[in-house]
């Protein structure tokens, strides 16, 4: 048996456009080309604008030249935290704001074991529970939290714990979820505070990332924290969760910049962020009478509701001048796994009682469907092409508007 591990295959994803934008006779309609050419002519602005913060940070942390230069890098300095967390608490909370708390759910239900919590430590890897709160949850929720915290097993690596602060928690309820753990921390539990930009896990001391609790008798205020801003993508403060959970943030971040260059280079015919990004103007201008460009609803597979709650964090509200029609027009986006991780009715013959060759994987898509996006299978590689398909083909859109 080979001692090197055979290295993930890394397919593309693929944007499947509507129906009605090639004819029987193989051609364009002239409306869905003149909108590509529109797509094309900002394309380098957009990729300008939207940076290479991804592959700068592969560059940097995959440099052979020096040890000392990778121990430099962003990324770096990420998975060092991470490690020092996994390596000193058994259990973690992540508190974050509507959309940073809905990027960490979405990178540990897609990339984690359905039931990592549930699993013993050997089994997860060593890696802690993780638990998140956000501005959707409740006192009832918060408070099942510290009972569980206050199960205790005379491990003391069992029985430590951390806080994982993500974004600027700018919401009333995180603010207070923050001061009640820190409150509620023994001395040897741990908080940190993910940066917003992932510089600062590198640029700044490590014990400015990484800062003991307050006694609950020290009346000091919430524990100093670099977020000044919400979390992008693939910053601190989505990746550092993610790789105290055991993800491997490299491969998500290789994804994302294969991304970034399938955009930067492929024609726009076949680009599937430019197809994205017009979807919504070529059905505007088709429809009749006109509404407004529509927005797109994403419907993945069940567990994935992070992605849906990220992506509408990102929309602007409507407005609320506009006619109901412009408000609700609206357009369904199915995304499907074409193969899953694991196959336990693999050894179940096809017709036995209760399952079908044909039975669907995931929910159906609601109705109207204009477009698929389909996904080779779910690992970070593909999530990081997704992610970033989705987060370039927003700004395209907001350009052509």
């Amino acid at each position: 048996m080979s001692v090197l591990r055979p290295r993930p295959p890394t397919d593309p994803i693929e944007h499947r456009p509507p129906p009605g934008v090639l004819s029987a006779d193989g051609h364009l309609d002239p409306r869905w080309r003149s909108f590509l050419e529109l797509a094309e002519r900002v394309r380098g602005a957009v990729a300008s604008a939207c940076g290479t913060e991804t592959e700068g940070m592969l560059e940097a942390y995959g440099t052979t030249r020096s040890q000392a230069r990778r121990r430099d890098s962003a990324l770096f300095g990420i998975l060092d935290v991470a490690r020092g967390v996994r390596e000193s608490v058994d259990r973690v909370i992540v508190i974050g704001d509507r959309a940073d708390r809905a990027l960490v759910d979405l990178l540990l239900s897609t990339c984690c074991h359905p039931h990592h919590d549930a699993l013993p430590r050997h089994e997860r890897g060593g890696r802690p529970r993780i638990w998140t709160l956000g501005p959707d949850d409740d006192d009832d929720t918060v408070q099942g939290i510290l009972d569980a915290l206050g199960t205790q097993t005379g491990d003391k690596l069992l029985d430590a714990w951390g806080v994982v602060q993500v974004g600027p928690c700018r919401d009333a309820f995180t603010q207070d979820c923050l001061r009640l753990f820190a409150a509620t921390a023994d001395p040897t539990a741990r908080h940190i505070a993910a940066p917003a930009m992932v510089e600062a896990a590198a640029v700044d001391p490590p014990g400015h990332i990484s800062a003991s609790v307050p006694p609950a008798s020290s009346n000091a205020p919430l524990p100093p924290s670099f977020p000044r801003k919400s979390a992008g993508v693939f910053t601190a403060a989505s990746l550092l969760p993610a790789a105290i959970a055991g993800i491997d943030v490299v491969r998500l971040l290789e994804g994302a910049a294969a991304m970034a260059r399938r955009f930067r280079e492929a024609p726009a015919e076949a680009n599937p962020v430019v197809s994205l990004a017009v979807v919504g103007h070529w059905l505007a201008e088709a429809a009749a009478p006109l509404c407004g460009v529509p927005r797109r609803h994403l419907v993945p597979p069940r567990r994935w509701q992070g992605l849906v709650e990220w992506q509408a964090s990102r929309i602007a509200p409507p407005d609320p001048h506009a006619s109901p029609a412009t408000v609700e027009a609206r357009f369904t986006t199915p995304i499907t796994v074409a193969e899953c991780r694991r196959a336990p009715f693999a050894t179940i013959p096809h017709g036995s009682p209760g399952r079908t060759a044909d039975a669907p994987r995931h929910r159906p898509a609601e109705k109207p469907t204009v477009e698929q996006l389909l996904l080779p299978r779910c690992d970070e590689h593909t999530l990081g092409q997704l992610l970033e398909a989705l987060r370039l083909a927003a700004a395209v859109e907001a350009s052509l508007d």
